[in-house]
């Protein structure tokens, strides 16, 4: 009987052991974002900038995560997981300085110099400096609301050691590879600051589940037709009519807000890239 306390014992203590390695390794891996330093950027104030800026937060997915009016949303829920609740933009706004917001948008980090783990900012590094002012000028016309969702992230075991095995990275990225206006090829734009939140331009990229498979852009987009592409990016239905979901879902979602001029420059930009590949 003794053996089998002790051994109970040990487990106990090996089990709160594993416990407290997970969440002290992972919280430390958290932290360990790169010092970036805050740059000055200028906001406008204008109705037309804010508009915009509603528009390409849309096109850009922060709408799509932080609810469509800005308000916070769960993403997920779950106990072995955690919970994944981008907040309400008004919300951090009213803490946030310009630059503060500025550099969580580009940089992945927070105003506390912490590495976001949910954010695409692999895609929103290449936001020129004039558009996330427009993006953080529609931030500040949004008001707190008593419906904003309040929830905050916090992760469980299962992402704690999905962090710690680098199968979950940070979204710190310290480099700065934006430029300071909307450049004049705004089809490898908006593939650069949408699109590449999701998918490669040469090759499939696997989701986040690991099963579904985000298709490469380029033969993707040499494949369709200048209607069924514009149907594509506007609805989330393909050529094949079957169900693409999250596609469907950002497109519906986010995408719809391109201009037809926009997306026939992405499908310019995507098909001249794929005259580059070679045969398959």
């Amino acid at each position: 009987m003794r053996v089998l306390k002790r051994i109970a014992v040990g487990l106990t203590g090996l089990v709160i052991l594993a416990a407290t390695t997970l969440y002290a390794g992972s919280a430390w891996t958290m932290s360990r974002a790169p010092a970036v330093a805050l740059t000055p950027i200028t906001v406008p104030h204008d109705a037309a900038s804010i508009e915009e800026g509603g528009r390409l937060a849309r096109i850009t997915g922060c709408r799509g995560c932080h609810g469509p009016n800005g308000g916070g949303h769960v993403l997920v829920d779950d106990p072995m997981l955690g919970r994944v609740a981008p907040p309400a933009l008004a919300r951090v706004a009213a803490r946030d300085t310009d630059a503060e917001l500025d550099r969580t948008i580009r940089h992945g980090i927070t105003k506390a110099g912490d590495s976001l783990f949910v954010m695409p900012t692999k895609a929103h590094r290449f936001l020129a400096d004039d558009d996330r002012a427009r993006i953080i000028a529609w931030i500040r016309s949004l008001k707190a609301r008593p419906d904003d969702v309040v929830a905050t992230t916090r992760y469980g075991p299962v992402a704690r050691a999905l962090i710690l095995a680098g199968k979950l990275p940070p979204s710190a990225d310290p480099a700065t590879v934006s430029p300071a206006t909307r450049p004049a090829d705004v089809g490898r734009y908006f593939v650069n600051v949408s699109c590449a939140a999701c998918h490669k331009l040469y090759e499939p990229q696997p989701t986040e589940d690991g099963k579904q498979v985000a298709p490469p852009l380029a033969p993707m987009g040499a494949a369709y037709d200048p209607t069924a592409f514009r149907t594509l990016l506007r609805t989330g239905v393909g050529m094949d009519r079957r169900d693409l979901g999250l596609m469907k879902n950002v497109a519906r979602g986010d995408l719809y807000a391109l201009t037809d001029a926009e997306i026939a420059a992405i499908q310019g930009y995507l098909t001249a890239e794929a005259s580059k590949m070679p045969p398959q």
